[in-house]
């Protein structure tokens, strides 16, 4: 069980190296020269991901050793990313060597640790457990899917940190009921360190995480969401973790509608569109933080449901989520608008997302109303 005085030596530590990084990053060569896609528009520190990480490991290491015993393929499998991150955010990596990475790591805890997904949950009353030759694609997917959606997200000050902050507080709570001290662990250690780095990171921020914080979080978090579906519903652990999943399907699926590569970089993932709409970063990241809390408490509660009922809901969230984020949307949108002024009813165009949002919130009040009711 991991007491205050670990927390508050974690966060202290954080703070401590987050801060010495940001004096020296420039002499290493860790700076974030902005682009087209970038929301900042002069060059910033990154690599605090290294403040985050030790802060973390070293009181692993001091305190839980033992931990560290029994995890060995996950521990490995980290400072191998982490040391993957650090190379790519001085000299810069190929996509496909984070791909490998990340599959080594993951083959790391699936075969020393014994850690993977076994089963896809209880659909209409019967368990469908999967044999090893389909849980290690599964997990394979899972994992390094994860980890790359958790880097794509790593768009605006404070949105990655934030987003994990609220994460892995739902994952402390699961490990906290059931007494699972590898997921309490690792969880309120890394919340810990990625608040003190956010005293850096918060709009204007001073410094990024860069590949080495945001890929450890990605791969930590998947590996987490692993080990608590033997306590929660498996297809629940898609609303614990839900604003990266989300941004990264519907982002991935819009390119292939347009023809380009799922993995083409653009402007047109949930953090840009929700910048363009509220205009200030901070807003935007609250907005986007305050969402993540919502699909956590909703997994929360769903978390003992059966998979094909939480699997549903999800899908439906999904698929307003392509509607809401649909750029040919937001271009009938504006000709409606448009219309609509020549008639004189101007007042609709800066309510017209006010009204979308509350219908999504109705109709996910009313599924949450039919599952009290009617589900057993």
């Amino acid at each position: 069980m991991v007491d205050s005085i670990e927390v508050a030596l974690t966060f202290l530590l954080s703070l401590f190296f987050t801060y010495t990084i940001t004096k020296i990053s420039s002499r290493m060569g860790m700076i974030d020269i902005p682009n087209e896609r970038s929301s900042h528009i002069k060059p910033i520190p990154r690599g605090a991901g290294v403040a985050i990480f030790l802060a973390y490991f070293i009181i692993l290491l001091l305190f839980h050793l033992p931990l560290i015993e029994t995890y060995k393929g996950f521990v490995f499998g980290s400072l191998l990313i982490f040391l993957t991150g650090i190379y790519d955010d001085n000299k810069g990596v190929q996509p496909k060597t984070k791909f490998v990475v990340i599959t080594i790591a993951t083959l790391l805890v699936f075969f020393v640790d014994g850690l993977r997904i076994e089963t896809l949950g209880n659909w209409f009353g019967h368990t469908i457990a999967l044999p090893i030759f389909l849980a290690l694609p599964v997990t394979l997917i899972a994992v390094v899917g994860f980890t790359n959606a958790m880097n794509l997200i790593d768009g605006l000050d404070g949105l990655s940190g934030s987003v994990a902050i609220v994460i892995f507080s739902a994952f402390y709570y699961i490990g906290l009921i059931h007494n699972d001290q590898f997921i309490m662990s690792v969880s309120i250690l890394f919340i810990a360190a990625i608040i003190a780095f956010l005293f850096f990171n918060w709009h204007p921020a001073k410094i990024f995480m860069g590949d080495s914080g945001s890929l450890v979080l990605g791969f930590t978090i998947a590996i987490v969401a692993i080990k608590s579906i033997a306590y929660v519903s498996i297809t629940s652990v898609l609303f614990l973790t839900a604003i990266p999943i989300i941004d990264t399907i519907t982002v991935m699926v819009r390119r292939i509608q347009r023809g380009l590569s799922p993995f083409n970089p653009d402007k047109t993932h949930l953090h840009h569109k929700v910048l363009r709409w509220k205009g200030g970063v901070d807003n935007a990241v609250v907005i986007i933080v305050l969402i993540q809390f919502v699909f956590v408490i909703m997994g929360l509660a769903l978390r003992h449901q059966p998979d094909n009922v939480i699997f549903f809901i999800f899908g439906v969230i999904l698929i307003l989520s392509f509607a809401f984020l649909d750029e040919r949307a937001v271009a009938r949108e504006r000709t409606i608008i448009t219309k609509i002024r020549k008639k004189g009813i101007q007042f609709i165009k800066g309510h017209l997302n006010k009204y979308i949002i509350f219908t999504v919130l109705v109709a996910l009040i009313l599924i949450l109303l039919y599952l009290k009711f009617s589900v057993r």
